[in-house]
């Protein structure tokens, strides 16, 4: 590996030529359009104010940023363009980024800035300028977040350089770029693939994202000595023998204990809980509920207030609020369920969102128990708008919290501060053809409480019928794989799946490749579509 943690017979360009983005600035092509989606969302959910944009280009992807403060640095035909184009608008400020004099711009870089580089460091001859300054931008106290072509992605595993774009000096693989990024002081938070631009949507672009305060906290949690207090799993069962003892003993693998509340189930759902509670005697503790006995209704508001009243037993504990078909996880690869709940502990958080996603079955095999984590290889993202509401892990606190309110969705009590990392909620609802008409339609269907049906609850299966097949077709679900967190995991600790939606974007992506494909072509774009 060579200075930039690149192969030893990588061929670097010499000679590159400027990049003037001007002509660019009503162009139907977007490049990177997520990296300040994922700007927007650490301004919001942080409660910063400023953005910082590190080679802002011609300057419209900032602008569609909230933030009370817009700062944007460049040098040459760029920042003459928004100079002219958006005035007072912004704040624009001129500096060569491959001169060290440049580290003076960080400055404008504290505890309230998302600091953004998309799409720099690989026009630079000498890229060490401009990380310095990215450093020292993070260890001001500022969320980074960096973007540059995947050189794998874009151009093949035997590709060794010089980069086909004429603007570019050299390119890296995702590693290689972290490892570059981590010896210049800028350790990774988040480390992934994003879309190269919004028609093609191919993820083909590295993102980063670089958080000083989550990284110390995450580091006290790994060297700790002291073993905190076990998050405790709130989780409600009705007929879930087939996933429910493999789900508790996720949940207690991943550091929790488990309260199971039995909505008195006419399978062997309690039998299975009877026998995780000898088992594990530490760890899980069951109850039936109601405890006097079945109800006509499953009534989902009086489950959620005894969730409630069991959390209220436990102050300064973490609990989740989750239920038999869900398997939770870290935003931290590496890191359990329960050591990334005392991160955001850490870091200054009292409650916790997750990022759901469906698992689902795509031909007509039966389940087989005990396969719930590797009998499914697709997924979808959210698709109704409650899927996007998921705050239901929290810090106990010495007042009850209400669950009920919200249908579950929310957890809401005075003082909250949401961890800005969302987590990973992963549902599996319905685990085969079989599965999904005995769930719906004989154990859930009769059962739904008049009066929550009324307040619009337990829609979701409305449009199930004896006829559904049951199973997806594979193409419109996205394949889970061994890249699942690199390239999936931008939308997941933000809420750019939930945008996506609201946008109507697919979430596989096929649709948009061969339509950008044609619009490429059409607008006879002068530069590669993976990059500016």
């Amino acid at each position: 590996m060579s200075l930039f943690q690149l192969p030893a017979d990588y061929v670097a360009r010499s000679e590159p030529c400027y990049f003037d983005d001007s002509p660019f600035l009503d162009s139907s092509i977007v490049h990177q359009p997520e990296i300040y989606e994922a700007a927007d969302y650490f301004l919001q959910a942080s409660g910063r104010t400023r953005i910082l944009d590190i080679g802002f280009g011609n300057g419209r992807k900032l602008r569609q940023v909230r933030a009370r403060e817009h700062i944007g640095v460049d040098f040459g035909s760029n920042i003459a363009l928004c100079r002219e184009c958006f005035g007072a608008w912004g704040t624009w400020l001129e500096a060569d980024f491959s001169h060290d004099d440049c580290a003076a711009i960080a400055a404008f870089a504290d505890t309230g800035t998302v600091v953004v580089c998309a799409d720099v460091v690989e026009h630079l001859l000498d890229p060490g300028p401009l990380l310095n300054l990215l450093a020292q931008c993070y260890r001001r106290g500022a969320i980074v977040i960096t973007s540059t072509p995947d050189r794998e992605k874009v151009r093949g595993l035997a590709d060794r350089g010089p980069p086909a774009n004429p603007a570019h000096v050299r390119e890296w693989a995702l590693d290689e770029y972290v490892a570059y990024l981590d010896a210049s002081g800028l350790p990774a938070t988040f480390a992934g693939r994003t879309v190269n631009n919004n028609i093609v949507r191919a993820l083909r672009t590295i993102v980063t994202v670089h958080d000083m305060a989550v990284n110390r906290a995450r580091a006290s949690v790994v060297q700790s000595v002291v073993a905190p207090q076990r998050p405790l799993a709130l989780l409600a069962a009705y007929n879930e023998a087939d996933v429910i003892a493999e789900v508790i003993e996720d949940l207690i693998a991943e550091g929790c204990d488990v309260a199971a509340i039995d909505n008195w189930s006419t399978d062997e759902t309690w039998p299975i809980l009877k026998r995780l509670a000898a088992r594990h005697p530490h760890h899980v503790r069951i109850e039936c509920f109601p405890a006097e006995g079945p109800a006509r209704h499953y009534e989902w508001r009086k489950i959620l207030r005894r969730k409630a009243e069991i959390a209220h037993g436990f102050p300064g504990r973490w609990i989740l609020h989750t239920d038999a078909d869900e398997l939770r996880r870290s935003p931290f690869p590496g890191l359990d369920l329960a050591a990334a709940l005392q991160v955001a502990a850490r870091a200054g958080a009292n409650r916790v969102a997750s990022n759901l996603i469906h698992f689902r079955p795509t031909d007509a095999r039966p389940f087989q128990p005990g396969t719930l984590k590797s009998a499914f290889s697709h997924f979808e993202f959210g698709t109704r708008p409650g899927h996007f509401k998921q705050v239901k892990a929290w810090l106990q606190g010495p007042d009850q919290v209400d669950l009920a309110s919200s249908g579950g969705h929310v957890a809401s009590f005075p003082g909250a501060v949401d961890f800005p990392y969302r987590f990973l909620l992963r549902h599996y609802p319905i685990r085969s053809a079989a599965h999904g008409r005995r769930k719906i339609l004989a154990d859930r269907r009769g059962r739904w409480c008049p009066d929550e049906r009324a307040l619009g609850w337990h829609v979701q299966y409305d449009d199930f019928s004896e006829s559904a097949p049951g199973f997806w077709n594979s193409r419109d679900l996205v394949t889970s794989d061994r890249d699942f967190w690199r390239d999936h995991g931008l939308p997941l600790i933000t809420d750019i799946a939930q945008r996506r939606w609201a946008a109507g974007i697919p979430s596989t992506g096929r649709h948009s490749e061969s339509v950008g494909a044609r619009a490429e072509v059409q607008a006879g774009s002068r530069v590669h579509a993976d990059a500016s």
